[in-house]
């Protein structure tokens, strides 16, 4: 297997040469991760086959991530990351109406997109964020978790309705803990048919005017 250039997983090398090397075999160790998370997916991935096809030794992959649970973890917070860099927007203007639910579901629209390419894995993601272990990885991603929340409450307090803060802020953790179970949801099959993407349009909808409601 050809392991891709995901050089944008890895973080800037510092100056020193043990730096460099820590950083080479970490972004190594991503790029084999992520991509025998896509191919095989998460239950089928050892972490001795991430270590052959990063060209380290399997304790050096433990150094990273001490699970497999939190080397997965340790690919979406990079993956979250570097999609974080790549879609900075300016600060937006007040909405117009019917423009919040617009926003909001663009926010979320990276679990909907990794849901379809990575089924597997993202379900993995999301039972990690809700119910895993309290690990380094894991407390990486929760904190990119609370920063999208604080991004889908921005939203609610800015629409027209203008959600007090305490309303915002419950909405925002709704329609994070909904996508995330709703993304489990229809991986099983348990979505009677519908597209995610309107289930889950239909859930930031009856958010936002409840937010919009409590004022």
């Amino acid at each position: 297997m050809e392991i891709r250039d995901h050089t944008e997983l890895a973080p800037s090398a510092a100056p020193g040469r043990r730096e460099r090397a820590k950083a080479d075999k970490r972004a190594r160790i991503l790029a084999a991760a992520l991509a025998l998370f896509e191919e095989r997916g998460f239950e089928r991935t050892s972490m001795s086959e991430v270590a052959r096809l990063a060209d380290v030794a399997q304790g050096t992959v433990f150094q990273y991530a001490a699970t497999k649970a939190e080397l997965l973890m340790m690919v979406a917070e990079a993956l979250w990351g570097s999609h974080e860099q790549a879609n900075t927007a300016p600060p937006r203007s007040a909405p117009a109406a019917g423009e919040t639910a617009a926003q909001i579901a663009a926010l979320i629209s990276p679990f909907v997109a990794a849901m379809r390419r990575w089924p597997e894995p993202t379900t993995w993601v999301a039972r990690e964020i809700l119910f895993g272990a309290d690990m380094p990885h894991r407390q990486r991603v929760l904190g990119r978790v609370e920063g999208l929340e604080e991004q889908i409450a921005a939203r609610l307090r800015d629409d027209r309705a203008g959600a007090p803060g305490a309303a915002a802020a419950t909405g925002a953790r709704l329609i994070v803990t909904g996508v995330l179970a709703e993304l489990n949801r229809s991986r099983q099959g348990r979505i009677d048919g519908e597209d995610v993407d309107v289930v889950l349009r239909r859930l930031i909808d009856l958010v936002v005017a409840g937010a919009g409601a409590s004022r």
